[in-house]
């Protein structure tokens, strides 16, 4: 019995004695990580940096950036929670470290294709600058040939106006025998008579044109008599009054024509005004005198 018992000690001894000497292999082996802890925080910081450099070039841009970032900082995260455990093994820490390199690799890749496109995106926004300039110089030159074209109309529209070659006033006067006489007295009066010829005009349409005759008193205000056909038109670019107005024909042949108004009461001693229009300008005036 005391032999089995001495046995049995033996065998409890040894066993503790190689439990002890595995524990003090695996405390040899457990390593410490700090090192790896700050160059992983190095490596994150790194690529912190160079992605808030590339960020707000692109919405394009930003969003691979995002998603790339968010792929690498969980494997950052993982690998942190790794070295923090304080317990690696070297196998453990060199395990680690070839992530910690696999990390590095995939940080440059990213930054090298964030750089990439970065200059690609750089590059378009150049040509898109450079496109919008020309389309900028042909829009000055388009708006440089519509203010062209648009003074080649005015001019073609003034050079297709007609005009009056001749314009006769005369006041007249009814004669005991023969015809009208003219005079300049205002208590003899018995018409105002105005004769025109019209000059020819290459570039003015032939058609029906109306003429605007204005009879305008001393006092500045235009003649009217509705029995002669005074009314309110739209020409020389506006609503104005005229003493009569007559249609003609323009046949580019120096037409000829006169119209005539009657003595109208209220008119007084003085010089007055007879102004000629088309639609579209003043053709030309004349004036007489009643004393």
């Amino acid at each position: 019995m005391i032999f089995a018992l001495l046995l049995i000690n033996a065998g409890l001894i040894y066993q503790l004695v190689s439990k002890n000497s595995k524990l003090k292999i695996t405390e040899t082996e457990l390593v410490d990580t700090t090192a790896e802890l700050d160059e992983l925080k190095e490596v994150e910081e790194e690529l912190r940096l160079n992605l808030a450099e590339k960020t707000g070039e692109n919405a394009e841009l930003d969003s691979i950036i995002e998603a790339r970032d968010a792929v690498i900082q969980e494997k950052v995260a993982e690998l942190r929670r790794s070295l923090s455990s304080g317990n690696l093994t070297r196998t453990q820490l060199a395990k680690a470290k070839a992530e910690l390199n696999g990390l590095k690799t995939q940080v440059i890749a990213l930054e090298s294709e964030i750089e990439k496109l970065s200059k690609e995106n750089r590059y378009l926004r150049d040509e898109n600058y450079a496109i919008q300039k020309q389309v900028d110089r042909e829009k000055e030159k388009v708006a440089e040939m519509v203010v062209v074209n648009t003074d080649l109309a005015k001019q073609v529209e003034v050079g297709s106006r007609i005009f009056l070659k001749i314009l006769d006033v005369k006041p007249l006067r009814d004669a005991v025998f023969g015809d009208f006489k003219t005079t300049d007295k205002i208590s003899k009066l018995d018409k105002i008579d105005i004769a025109y010829t019209l000059a020819n005009n290459d570039l003015a349409v032939k058609g029906e044109k109306m003429l605007y005759f204005q009879i305008v008193k001393p006092g500045g205000a235009v003649l009217v008599n509705k029995e002669a056909g005074s009314g309110l038109g739209n020409f020389n670019g506006g609503k104005r009054q005229y003493s009569v107005r007559k249609a003609i024909q323009f046949q580019n042949n120096n037409e000829k024509g006169n119209v005539s108004i009657p003595r109208t009461e209220g008119m007084t001693q003085g010089k007055y005004v007879v102004n000629v229009f088309s639609k579209e300008h003043k053709m030309g005036s004349a004036e007489f005198t009643l004393r």
